[in-house]
């Protein structure tokens, strides 16, 4: 008896316009900054806190201790910190997203991207005073 014959693998398909799709790093709007903050999420009738890894106008990378589903839609406060204190004077930024990936890693953490999907002027503002305080 012969081996079943395989048959012959196609190349991928293209995107249905025919354009390349860009870089991972291209297809953001806004660039991502690195920088470490307090977040407190509210995802359904949960509540948790959670670590920035980065932040932009159009969203952030997130550390958690639990599991959260990509298309998950929360709301998002966002607290700064001075010398592991929230700084009281500055009002948290709250905005809601939708996770737009998400990776358990070693030790039950979490990291996931977010977009934010409702962003009013006045919070990109705040997002750009606070990141042009970063030292650069």
């Amino acid at each position: 008896m012969s081996a079943p014959s395989i048959p012959p693998s196609r190349p991928p398909t293209p995107p249905r316009n025919g354009a390349t799709p860009p870089p991972y790093d291209k297809r953001r709007q806004y660039a991502r900054t690195a920088l470490r903050m307090s977040a407190e999420i509210h995802l359904g009738d949960e509540s948790f806190t959670a670590t920035t890894r980065d932040l932009s106008e159009g969203g952030c990378g997130l550390e958690f201790q639990r599991p959260v589903a990509e298309g998950a839609e929360l709301t998002l406060g966002l607290f700064l910190v001075i010398d592991d204190v929230e700084d009281e004077r500055v009002p948290p930024l709250w905005v809601k997203g939708r996770v737009v990936w998400s990776a358990e890693m070693d030790g039950g953490k979490t990291v996931a991207g977010v977009r934010f999907e409702v962003i009013t002027d006045q919070q990109k503002a705040w997002i750009r005073q606070v990141l042009s305080h970063l030292p650069q």
